[in-house]
């Protein structure tokens, strides 16, 4: 079985996406690596693709997809730090929960912001 950490990253009523060059738009987050607790998985996956060095992270719950178990955390934004694009990630974009079934959304993931509504 797969383990992701997951981040959802909230701002005035929106939540950060990110998305790879031809890809769905994804919350920011990915696989914890060996001897990484999901905490950490999370807050480095943040970083890698982001920018953003958060301090702390409010663990949600945990959410099976599949072969896959998602980690979820949670992080207000700070309006000092802006999100940028970085490594894989070719864009970052702010979208209101109300308006996600309207974007190209990985599914998972709308599924998982409406059980976190």
């Amino acid at each position: 079985m797969k383990r992701r950490a997951t981040v959802i990253y909230r701002q005035e009523g929106q939540i950060l996406f990110v998305r790879k060059r031809r890809s769905k738009w994804n919350l920011p987050g990915g696989r914890i690596e060996r001897d990484e607790t999901p905490l950490q998985a999370a807050l480095r996956e943040m970083s890698e693709e982001t920018g953003i060095s958060l301090g702390e992270l409010v663990y949600v719950t945990e959410y099976r997809e599949n072969d896959v178990i998602h980690f979820l955390f949670e992080a207000q934004a700070n309006a000092q730090k802006k999100p940028r694009p970085c490594n894989e990630i070719d864009r970052c974009r702010w979208i209101k929960p109300k308006d996600v079934a309207k974007r190209n959304v990985r599914s998972p993931i709308k599924t998982i912001l409406k059980r976190c509504a």
